[in-house]
């Protein structure tokens, strides 16, 4: 008597796991298809930036070592590094966003002349002197583009 009731709850037992194993193995399909859909609508970061000379057409500003370089280390800060440091700059456009911009607009040589300029002055000491100065009240930082230390002579087409 107590040989059958054992082998009848171990059949109780194995028909009961084999159920909530199936039973699992239908939720970890679900599971499967709902990431799967999540992942199929991820939207793209929006604070990716584009490479420096992702748009350019001269095949030697492309393959130029010394851009890739500067480029290549300029993109991984935007996407990788600010975005860790939460590096909050006073100015608009950022610091590297003005950079790209410079170097685009002036060259290599001048850009990065520009960009050690505007990496200087953007630090709360320098703020001090930008009271002068009127503030962006969208983005509440001090509007500095490029074009204001570009030489007027450049754009009358000299």
């Amino acid at each position: 008597m107590q040989k059958s009731v054992n082998n009848r709850l171990l059949i109780f037992l194995f028909f009961s796991l084999s159920i909530s194993i199936s039973a699992q193995e239908s939720r970890f399909k679900l599971d499967i298809e709902y990431i799967n859909v999540q992942l199929s609508q991820a939207q793209t970061d929006p604070f990716k930036r584009p490479f420096i000379y992702r748009d350019e057409t001269s095949l030697i500003k492309k393959i130029n070592p010394v851009g890739l370089v500067f480029g290549g280390t300029l993109y991984i800060y935007q996407n990788v590094l600010s975005k860790h440091i939460s590096a909050d700059c006073l100015f608009t456009p950022s610091c590297s966003e003005f950079s790209k911009q410079a170097v685009k607009e002036d060259g290599l040589i001048k850009g990065t002349l520009l960009t050690i300029d505007r990496v200087n002055r953007c630090n709360r000491i320098a703020a001090q002197d930008l009271k002068h100065y009127s503030i962006d009240q969208k983005t509440r930082r001090y509007p500095d583009p490029v074009s204001r230390h570009i030489k007027a002579s450049k754009h009358n087409g000299e």
